[in-house]
């Protein structure tokens, strides 16, 4: 089995330990940094916004993999959901009240509001496409 895992930058020391634990069961990972291979509007970068997603097609194209796993439902995510390759999405907190907190406190400039507006978007998008949303658990136990 062959999964390609699209992280972002704060989570791809986690999901290396990840991969490595997988690799133990035989399962072949391959872990980019997602915004590499897929990215668009909205991003500050004006240059971004016109991106193709030949990169993303190459990578999976050359790796060819089974599955497809996020961290976040942004470009990449978008360009899995678009594939006929399982999409599995890590779920971390509360997207639906993250956005809620964001529309109330930073974004509220019109531009910033477009944004998130797209995010959320995208994030339905990818959430209606996937075949698994695995969400972060947390346990607290006695040591």
């Amino acid at each position: 089995m062959k999964l390609l895992i699209g992280a972002s930058s704060s989570k791809i020391f986690h999901l290396k330990e990840f991969a490595k634990k997988l690799e133990e069961y035989n399962i072949e990972t391959k872990i980019v940094f997602d915004v590499d291979y897929a990215d668009g509007f909205p991003n500050r970068k004006i240059s971004k916004w016109f991106s193709s997603n030949k990169k993303f097609k190459k990578l999976v194209n050359e790796f060819e993999p089974d599955v497809i796993f996020v961290d976040r439902t942004r470009h990449f995510a978008l360009e899995a959901s678009k594939t006929n390759i399982p999409l599995v999405i890590h779920l971390r907190g509360n997207h639906w009240a993250e956005l809620v907190m964001a529309r109330e406190t930073l974004y509220k400039s019109a531009g910033k509001r477009l944004a998130l507006k797209k995010w959320e978007e995208m994030g339905e998008t990818c959430f209606q496409e996937s075949k698994i949303i695995l969400p972060n658990i947390i346990c607290f136990h006695k040591l």
